[in-house]
């Protein structure tokens, strides 16, 4: 067992405030606090009144806090991000109006006392959003993986390639008392054993640690993905609260640091124990009433919007080829049931029978289907799907019982995103776009399990908003490492497929 030194001793040696806390923080500070007493005090200056400072202050702090939770990956969006950063102010300012109104005894606060409140709320949050994006990329986390160099790589590359900032991959550390294998003691990614987790920790300034997959010495690590040879998790986790319990580091597991930071759950590196939560007590199993209600409201008003579009859509599909509008599928829905899906037709009247020679889907798409594809067109005769409750405006694609058939024998976990009722859209479509391969509906299948588990309303309009940019602000989709998808096994049984 390490020893560890006084509390006194520690405390003085090592800073308290670590980069994790810092971020925290600088994001409390410039993204919530800050606008919210520019609100408040531009509030107190129009109308020399405390409480109605005050309560502007309040109710902007309490709405961006709701809309600010680290529960989503606003990093990771376009348009969101940009939408809750406006949409926070301006509900909070909604929401002081209404008790200002409510509270008759006080004189009710003016548009115009709200609209420079809001105002200045969004120039602060606009200083803010520069500020928290230079501190990230001056102050990053000095970051640590315990675990093998293979996986640590794949770390450090989705890091670089997603855009995320705020993070220093310094080496990995070996979950094997023994230390690394002879062949490998020469890597200088490797920075020891766990044995001297303290040491490292101090000499190298770690501040996070990562735990990745851990396979017990006992078994063989041969066919497991990334996984390290090694004491069981829990022992690992003894060991580090042992070594590092007085220091400023923090410690969380790689699919949690996925989850947070990636927005996708890597099926190469997960296992069943990731689904536990399902059985938790706090889990939902039915959609709730909001969910629904936002799905008539929304989906009404998209259908009479969308109505023109379809009537010009249609005419172009019949005077390109003289062939039918709509195309009409089967596909798996909740719970495995089956839904004949409608969508606009964007192929040649004999896609079917020419794919099965072998030809390339994208050859056989039309040229007023490419225009459809590309503006998402195609999809919005599912709309009346979404007014008659086989789907939702925000949930995993209905895939082809073959495709889905197939699909579940080559993936594990693939059956979980029946849990869901399709959608139209969904985490994945945005992240993902078309797939068109098997490697690619896993890598659609990493995000459906993440919104399973973070689905809410709040996350179906940053959606919806994500889904609407996307037709003006098209962006490629970023694969990682392709064993991070679906493992090594899974890869090599599947065709090859170009990253960007």
């Amino acid at each position: 067992m390490a020893r560890m030194p006084s509390g006194r001793a520690a405390a003085g040696a090592h800073p308290n405030l670590t980069g994790p806390s810092a971020q925290r923080i600088e994001r409390m500070v410039a993204l919530r606090l800050g606008p919210a007493l520019a609100g408040g005090g531009i509030t107190y200056a129009h109308t020399r009144s405390e409480w109605q400072g005050i309560l502007v202050l309040g109710c902007m702090a309490v709405a961006l806090a709701l809309l600010l939770r680290p529960r989503f990956p606003l990093h990771l969006m376009r348009v969101g991000p940009v939408a809750v950063y406006l949409g926070g102010p301006l509900l909070g300012a909604v929401g002081a109006w209404a008790i200002s109104e409510m509270t008759r005894s006080i004189s009710p606060l003016t548009s115009g006392d709200l609209t420079a409140a809001v105002l200045g709320a969004w120039t602060v949050m606009a200083i803010g959003v520069v500020l928290v994006r230079r501190f990230d990329s001056g102050r990053r986390v000095r970051l640590a993986v315990i675990g093998t160099a293979e996986f640590m790589s794949g770390l450090k590359a989705e890091i670089e390639a997603s855009g995320v900032t705020g993070y220093s991959v310094v080496g990995c550390i070996t979950p094997d008392r023994r230390g690394w294998p002879r062949a490998q003691t020469d890597n200088r990614s490797y920075l020891g054993s766990i044995s001297s987790l303290r040491e490292l920790v101090l000499s190298q300034r770690i501040e996070l640690l990562v735990l990745g997959p851990i396979a017990p010495s006992s078994k063989s690590v041969s066919k497991v993905q990334f996984q390290a040879q090694g004491p069981s998790r829990p022992e690992v986790f003894e060991l580090s609260a042992e070594a590092c319990l007085d220091l400023p580091v923090s410690m969380i597991d790689a699919s949690q640091f996925y989850e947070r930071n990636f927005g996708h759950v890597p099926l190469g590196t997960t296992n069943s124990s990731w689904l536990q939560y399902l059985l938790h007590p706090a889990h939902r199993e039915s959609w709730p009433v909001s969910k629904r209600l936002l799905d008539l409201m929304v989906g009404g008003i998209a259908s009479l919007i969308a109505l023109p579009i379809l009537l010009v859509s249609a005419l172009a599909i019949k005077l390109s080829d003289r062939g039918p509008v709509l195309y009409r599928q089967t596909r798996i829905g909740e719970n495995g049931r089956e839904i004949e899906l409608v969508k606009l037709r964007t192929m040649r009247v004999d896609a079917d029978e020419l794919r099965i020679t072998g030809i390339p889907e994208s050859e056989l798409v039309t040229r007023v289907g490419r225009v459809l594809r590309r503006l998402h067109f195609n999809e919005l005769p599912q709309l009346w799907h979404v007014l008659t409750g086989d789907m939702s405006l925000v949930g995993p694609r209905p895939e082809l019982p073959g495709i889905v058939s197939d699909l579940e024998h080559r993936f594990d976990y693939y059956d979980r995103r029946h849990l869901l009722k399709p959608g139209i859209t969904g985490w994945a479509t945005v992240c993902c776009g078309y797939s068109g391969t098997p490697l690619g509906e896993a890598w659609k299948l990493c995000h459906d399990l993440y919104y399973l588990k973070r689905r809410s309303l709040l996350f179906d309009l940053l959606i919806l908003i994500e889904t609407a940019s996307s037709v003006v602000l098209p962006d490629p989709a970023v694969r990682p490492n392709e064993r991070f998808i679906a493992g090594t096994e899974a890869v090599q049984e599947l065709a090859p497929v170009k990253t960007a």
